[in-house]
């Protein structure tokens, strides 16, 4: 990148040179080979990196590959790697955990739809995994029947239990064999 960049700091400064003489040379038959040596400047400019390549390239292109190399392992700060690594390793273990919740709840319950959610802390140290709560929202197949709207009217609703909801969080409690008061159902 420094290569570069000096190139064309000495590309530019040499092109506002050749066009500062051009501009104070007399406007005589000696302009023709002010333009000239001007022109031969400018291809001596050009060529200087070819040449400074082919000489001592090589080692160049080393030295500079390998700072490279120093500055991208400086940059990245091998924590935050670990930190990242851990999140996308626990994101994909609730992601596999809740697919196959609702793969299993699928097979028993085939009327209905799930949607799953799990909160837990899983130490991959020692292979263990804390669920802090599984939540899954069931709905039924097919066409809902729309509740009617009373407008003016407040209406508490009594959430409670009702036999589905039962009977959801007993098979994912006997089958993943977690407590049931650690399973929450919900409808969608």
């Amino acid at each position: 990148m420094e290569l570069i960049k000096g190139f064309v700091t000495t590309l530019v400064t040499t092109l506002i040179f050749i066009t500062a003489i051009e501009l104070v040379g007399p406007d005589n038959s000696m302009k023709k080979y002010l333009k000239f040596v001007m022109g031969l400047i400018l291809v001596a400019v050009l060529l200087n990196p070819i040449v400074k390549f082919f000489s001592q390239g090589e080692t160049v292109l080393t030295s500079i590959i390998d700072q490279y190399d120093k500055e991208i392992e400086e940059g990245i700060n091998k924590d935050e790697a670990a930190i990242a690594t851990q999140e996308l390793r626990e994101d994909s273990f609730k992601d596999n955990f809740n697919r196959n919740c609702i793969n299993k709840l699928s097979r028993e319950f085939k009327d209905m739809t799930f949607e799953s959610d799990l909160d837990c802390t899983v130490d991959f140290d020692n292979m263990t995994c804390q669920i802090n709560e599984l939540r899954i929202g069931i709905s039924d197949k097919g066409v809902k029947k729309v509740k009617e709207v009373k407008i003016g009217e407040e209406e508490k609703e009594i959430k409670e239990e009702d036999s589905t909801q039962k009977e959801v969080k007993d098979f994912l409690s006997d089958e993943l064999e977690i407590s049931k008061d650690k399973i929450v159902v919900y409808y969608l």
